[in-house]
């Protein structure tokens, strides 16, 4: 035991539901030994943790939009003009969703190891 290269150990208590979730994936993998499989899911596997704030900013831009095409079109059909200002405020925003959309493209690409990203810059 004194040459042992794995010397710490790691108890875990699992709920009967957790311990026959477990216990499917376990048989689904294919691993020979349970001790293997959970060694492969610490060890082999990334980990992603998702930044939501581009989606939350996406939403907003999204009901900014939304909210700027309406009053456009009100505006337009009670007086039949249309502002350059309301045009480039809405060109704005459309290309910062672009923006966001690319970004978010080319971080999925990144994280998925793909090594062409195929994505057109906004």
């Amino acid at each position: 035991m004194a040459n042992r290269t794995r010397k710490n150990g790691i108890y875990l208590m699992l709920s009967d539901d957790e311990l026959e979730i477990l216990n499917k994936k376990y048989k689904l993998s294919g691993c020979k030994t349970l001790r293997r499989f959970i060694m492969k899911c610490i060890l082999e596997k990334d980990i992603f943790v998702l930044d939501m704030k581009v989606f939350k900013d996406m939403s907003t831009n999204i009901g900014r939009i939304t909210s700027n095409v309406n009053q456009i079109a009100k505006r337009v059909n009670s007086t039949g003009i249309i502002y350059k200002d309301d045009m480039n405020d809405l060109r704005k925003l459309l290309e910062k969703q672009g923006k966001d959309i690319y970004f978010l493209r080319k971080k999925l690409y990144e994280l998925a190891n793909l090594e062409t990203t195929d994505t057109e810059e906004v």
